[in-house]
């Protein structure tokens, strides 16, 4: 959805909501009040006449003087034996009750336009932080094509250095060159597909993928930096497992869960990852454990927001950008399939998720 990528069209719809209710509610204030000004005026005039009756049934009852001092609004007329209310005690209501429906309908006024005033300022706020972080997510995606390109022409000349060099050290260096080029890469394929994510240009094309072959290869990927970390992998996957997913996304889901599973291995001294799936009747649920750095339980949901770096609660932050989970639950979710992560807490490990269900 627009509002999972965008949240500042939240905020802007949340004010658009508030804007409508504090309207309704301050017109609703307003009158509600003139017709409560209008109800006891007419209360008001009602029991005066209602006196006035109770005067001239017991009228003989009470003196004249008696009568004008309980009743100071009544006219009484001791010869025609009634009574009316005075013309002065009508107008001092009408006064009254026009004095109270100016003074509603100016505070009313007064408080919406204060309301309308503040929600311009702050939706004309949001919009230029939209807007800035519009442009700040152009600049990355220039600068991360900008990147690409000269990382890979290191990488390319690492690597014929690392073949055709027979010293030792100049292997060494290459090797170190080829490492570091491979993870400044996945740093900006990262940050084009978070920008690809957030403009919703990111098209899927599911396809029947052999989930165990595309696992093997994303491990043996990753055997050089386990190997030097003193890390196992362990694979239990059926080559022949199938889901309908596609295939570049599924590349990168796999990418990222393994690189955060080395991260926290070497943040959290691990030294085992293992990759499973298995196939139900509900599905398939593929599972990318580590013994490594974990986090508490009830941080299970701020694993894949954006920025959040494994270990920021414990301020032993992995390295990264923190946006590897991130793009996983966004292509799982934009596949039809759901993740989730647990884990018993610091120091324990965690364990990442995947289902798609059945198909049908």
């Amino acid at each position: 959805m627009i509002i999972k990528r965008d949240p500042s069209k939240a905020l802007q719809i949340g004010f658009l909501v508030l804007l409508l209710i504090s309207i309704a509610q301050v017109a609703w204030w307003m009158t509600d009040h003139v017709w409560h000004t209008r109800e006891d005026q007419q209360r008001l005039e009602s029991l005066y006449q209602a006196n006035a009756e109770a005067v001239a049934a017991i009228y003989g009852e009470a003196s004249e003087t008696e009568l004008e001092r309980l009743m100071p609004h009544l006219d009484i007329d001791a010869r025609r034996r009634e009574a009316t209310v005075r013309d002065t005690a009508a107008e001092i209501l009408r006064r009254e009750g026009a004095a109270r429906t100016n003074q509603y309908v100016w505070e009313g006024a007064f408080f919406l336009a204060v309301l309308l005033g503040g929600l311009g300022v702050l939706t004309r706020t949001i919009r230029h932080d939209a807007e800035l972080r519009r442009r700040q997510q152009n600049f990355l995606a220039a600068v991360s094509h900008e990147f690409k390109s000269p990382l890979a022409s290191m990488r390319l000349a690492a690597e014929t250095l690392v073949l055709r060099s027979k010293e030792a050290d100049s292997q060494r260096l290459g090797q170190r060159i080829l490492e570091d080029g491979d993870r400044l890469l996945r740093m900006v394929d990262n940050l084009l597909d978070t920008t690809r994510l957030e403009e919703g240009r990111h098209q899927l094309t599911p396809e029947p993928t052999k989930l165990g072959e595309l696992a093997a290869q994303s491990v043996a990927a990753i055997a050089e930096r386990t190997a030097r970390h003193d890390i196992t992998v362990t694979l239990d996957v059926d080559a022949e497992l199938t889901v309908s997913m596609d295939r570049t996304a599924l590349e990168t889901i796999l990418r990222n869960l393994l690189d955060n599973a080395v991260k926290a291995c070497v943040a959290g001294d691990g030294h085992h990852i293992s990759v499973a799936a298995r196939a139900d009747r509900a599905g398939i649920a593929l599972t990318v454990r580590d013994d490594g750095l974990g986090f508490p339980a009830e941080d299970a949901a701020m694993m894949f927001e954006k920025f959040h770096r494994l270990g920021d609660e414990l301020r032993r932050s992995t390295p990264g950008t923190g946006l590897g989970l991130y793009i996983v639950k966004r292509l799982v979710e934009l596949s039809g399939a759901s993740i989730s992560a647990s884990s018993a807490g610091p120091g324990t490990g965690a364990t990442v998720t995947i289902r798609w269900p059945a198909t049908t």
